[in-house]
């Protein structure tokens, strides 16, 4: 794969090389805010990881037959529950332009879907499937922290815990899955407990007074006919000592309860000792390694279960892993205090294939 072009939305970046930006060495790509510039490098595929909650700036790309791995709106992991004013627009274009679009992440996405449906495959009878998230937050910065609701007294107004955005975010998980795996009617509901401090702390962005909440557990349950079949859950803390509890092992995991019962753990840890959040290692990945599947898949809204042959072909190859923690802006958060809100200017990437010109001969496109 070679990287051809990187769009982003802020005009400070115009111009910049890629890999300078982030703190290696230039590789002769420098960003651009104009959509003509992208295209006129002729990509076959884009990795957007631009604002949440955002698909616009994806329509361009699918109408011009570049197929597009997407970390943004994961209602699209279960086409047929996806509010259908995010579902059409992206579906016309996809076909309009004879492309793919997928989305993508570790969770929700790869660990909330792939994950547990290979584990099934080994399963004479399922009879409750739980997916788990356990990390500790302690190094997020203070807007995060706001939007989870940690580290304060009153957290009614955090986003988290306003109702319905717990399923948006992973309800088309439980009803992805729960299709996959032979459920068509599932209810999804969701759940959240919080913990609370019993004395003062301190973290990189505030300081954790007492009773502040310190650790939170929230997902979502689906169930069928009456019993809950399919859990999503996640634990977050601000201290490893806090709320024991819960569950501690950080990392991802399956619980199969059925015949047999299974437990499936994935633990992630930076063998540079560098990164202290390796998840976004997977995240980054997923949608990378799975390009060469989604360039041959059909055109549409494609679901991680059609495209799951897909793997790592970077076999003892070279890592560059000297800026893999968090970005300088973070780390000025971290240090100054300030709440940035939400980041607006994260960049497109666009990267494609050389392998990939036969494969759109296939899908009437032009080469």
């Amino acid at each position: 794969m070679e990287l051809c072009a990187v769009q982003t939305f802020s005009e400070s970046k115009v111009g910049r090389d890629a890999g300078e930006l982030i703190g290696w060495q230039p590789c002769g790509t420098a960003l651009t805010t104009s959509l003509n510039d992208v295209l006129a490098q002729r990509p076959d595929a884009l990795v957007y990881c631009g604002k949440s909650r955002s698909f616009e700036p994806v329509l361009p790309y699918l109408r011009n037959g570049i197929d597009v791995s997407y970390l943004g709106i994961p209602e699209l992991l279960h086409p047929p529950s996806c509010p259908p004013e995010i579902r059409e627009p992206i579906a016309d274009a996809a076909l309009a332009g004879g492309a793919s679009i997928m989305y993508g992440g570790i969770d929700p996405g790869f660990s909330t879907q792939l994950l547990p449906f290979v584990l099934s495959a080994i399963s004479e009878r399922v009879d409750h499937l739980t997916l788990y998230e356990v990390r500790d937050y302690d190094p997020l910065p203070r807007w995060r922290l706001d939007d989870l609701g940690l580290g304060v007294q009153d957290h009614t107004s955090s986003r988290f815990h306003r109702p319905g955005v717990l399923d948006r975010t992973w309800g088309s998980s439980i009803r992805g899955l729960a299709a996959a795996l032979g459920c068509n009617e599932v209810r999804v509901e969701e759940f959240r407990e919080v913990f609370r401090s019993d004395e003062e702390f301190d973290i990189p962005a505030r300081t954790v007074e007492t009773g502040a909440v310190a650790a939170i557990r929230f997902g979502v349950t689906g169930t069928v006919e009456g019993v809950e079949r399919f859990r999503i859950e996640h634990v977050n803390r601000l201290r490893r000592d806090i709320a024991e509890h819960w569950r501690l092992q950080q990392g991802y995991g399956v619980e199969i309860r059925g015949i047999p019962d299974y437990e499936l753990h994935l633990s992630l840890r930076d063998p540079a000792g560098k990164q202290d959040r390796p998840a976004l290692f997977g995240t980054a990945m997923y949608g990378i390694n799975t390009l060469p599947a989604l360039i041959a898949a059909e055109p549409g809204i494609r679901t991680p279960f059609e495209l799951a042959a897909s793997g790592c072909r970077n076999i003892g190859g070279r890592h560059q892993d000297d800026n893999w923690t968090l970005s300088p802006r973070l780390h000025a958060d971290q240090a100054g205090g300030v709440n940035h809100g939400k980041i607006q200017d994260w960049p497109i990437v666009e990267t494609w294939s050389p392998g990939r010109r036969q494969s759109r001969d296939g899908r009437g496109r032009e080469n």
